[in-house]
């Protein structure tokens, strides 16, 4: 097992050359960066009922300070628009004008700058889902104490299962993933697992081709990818690719015990939410200061 050196409380540390030269890179030119963030893990801290879910206020604050400076940020989520939109206060405190929000992994899209909205409509078959879940989750506690707990969040486009608030959330989410993939095969779902947690969804969409139609259209130089867990792999890939092709990049996890493979994936190591404020704090520093 390979032996990393891990973040100081609340801190963040790099893992690799491209880790350790970001900071140096964006400062040199951040009208060319591209900086993409996960949401919920990595904006916000995981809380057992997400609608409570709200960004912490020291990523929000250096998020602030850089919006304008950077070529585009952006937030990459597997929520809708609309609950982003209300959690990071876009639209009613000011220092973010110009974020770009891509929710439900692409499908949805809001520019700050423009409030221009693309907002598809739900298919049927995530309405069905959606009760076919809450099915699941009721009979998942009628047959094993363990598993009791379990919830649906509707996500619009998606439906997710929660296991974090079950008696044993391990043992209920690997007692509830194959009933849920069931469930996805026979309405043309997509599945997809998480931190206690699998959702199903409408589009086979990732967080890398919403990154890759970022860079499409935005042309960057430099390009970060903050994340935390399993369906963020493909877009901090992306970085990987973009990093290995010979630019600057560096992919950001908000590591937690409970999904460990992320390290795997990671150029700078944050100690969950509060290091990757601490990370958005040194960049938007190393930006602001030397522009």
């Amino acid at each position: 097992m390979t032996v990393r050196p891990e973040p100081a409380d609340k801190s963040w540390i790099a893992l690799t050359d491209a880790g350790r030269g970001i900071l140096d890179a964006a400062a040199a030119d951040p009208a060319t960066v591209l900086l993409a963030l996960d949401f919920d893990g990595t904006l916000a801290p995981i809380v057992d009922d997400p609608a409570a879910s709200t960004m912490a206020q020291e990523s929000r604050e250096a998020m602030s300070r850089m919006d304008g400076k950077l070529a585009t940020m952006a937030i990459v989520t597997g929520r809708e628009v609309a609950a982003v939109r209300r959690m990071t206060a876009v639209d009613k405190l000011p220092g973010l004008e110009h974020l770009v929000v891509l929710g439900q992994y692409g499908v949805e899209r809001y520019d700050a700058v423009s409030g221009a909205l693309r907002d598809p409509e739900v298919p049927e078959a995530v309405r069905i889902a959606k009760g076919q879940l809450e099915d699941l989750a009721e009979e998942l506690g009628r047959e094993d104490p363990r598993d009791r707990g379990c919830w649906i969040e509707d996500k619009g486009r998606a439906i997710a299962l929660h296991t974090r608030r079950a008696v044993d959330p391990a043992h209920a989410l690997a007692t509830a993933a194959p009933r849920a993939r069931m469930i996805a095969t026979d309405l043309q779902l997509h599945c997809e697992d998480g931190r206690n947690i699998i959702e199903l969804k409408s589009a086979v969409t990732t967080k890398a081709q919403a990154l890759r139609e970022l860079i499409d259209e935005v042309e960057p130089q430099i390009l970060i990818m903050c994340g935390d867990d399993l369906g963020d792999v493909p877009a901090l890939d992306v970085v990987a690719g973009w990093i290995n092709a010979g630019h600057p990049g560096a992919r950001v996890v908000s590591f937690s015990g409970e999904q460990p493979s992320m390290a795997d994936h990671a150029d700078i190591i944050c100690d969950q939410t509060e290091g990757i404020s601490a990370f958005l704090e040194a960049l938007a520093d190393r930006v602001c200061t030397e522009m």
